[in-house]
């Protein structure tokens, strides 16, 4: 990645709408240049282009979760659990206090709730302590990669194995259920029937 393909991404960072003759005009290169250096850095892995949507404006709920594994292949082993839970807005492995940080969304207390104690990494086998902060939606960044209409299972099993139907706290409406599952009900996703909310 050279200093232009940095400038590309920039600009498509301020405005992911910018057009390709835009781009052109402000690195100084057709059209045609920036179209193959776009699709040379996205089939590489090291770009992508996506839509980011406002946190404020969902009233988004973040949780903040460092958790101490026993070990790396403790901590191997919830990273592959929980990569595709749509709740997730990142997951890091980081050295100090913890191994791993992880960042959350949720649309309500509640479920913050049954993230942070019931289906949670924090809970799985080998993990020693962990911590958590949680607050409204962050100030910066203002825009979150959240996928608002997952692909839904058409089950009540969730991609980490939990299943929302047999859950106390969805039972008793303390948690909305997972977005991927045929059981949510919250109103921050997609509904299972694509209808809305």
């Amino acid at each position: 990645m050279d200093d232009i393909d940095k400038k590309l991404v920039s600009l498509l960072y301020d405005n992911g709408r910018m057009t390709l003759v835009d781009l052109g005009k402000e690195l100084g290169m057709s059209h045609v240049a920036v179209s193959k250096r776009l699709d040379k850095l996205i089939q590489s892995g090291l770009a992508k282009v996506t839509a980011g949507v406002s946190g404020e404006f969902l009233d988004a709920k973040i949780l903040f979760m460092g958790i101490e594994t026993e070990d790396m292949e403790v901590a191997d082993r919830i990273r592959e659990k929980y990569k595709d839970c749509p709740r997730l807005l990142m997951l890091a492995p980081v050295t100090g206090r913890y191994n791993i940080f992880a960042v959350m969304v949720a649309e309500d207390p509640w479920s913050l709730e049954s993230i942070i104690g019931t289906c949670s990494m924090r809970t799985e086998p080998g993990v020693r302590r962990s911590e958590n902060w949680f607050g409204n939606a962050p100030v910066s960044p203002e825009f979150l990669q959240i996928d608002l209409a997952p692909p839904v299972t058409g089950k009540s099993v969730a991609p980490c194995a939990m299943d929302c139907a047999k859950c106390k706290r969805y039972h008793v409406e303390k948690c909305v259920g997972c977005p991927t599952t045929e059981s949510y009900r919250g109103s921050l996703w997609a509904s299972p029937d694509g209808g809305g909310k």
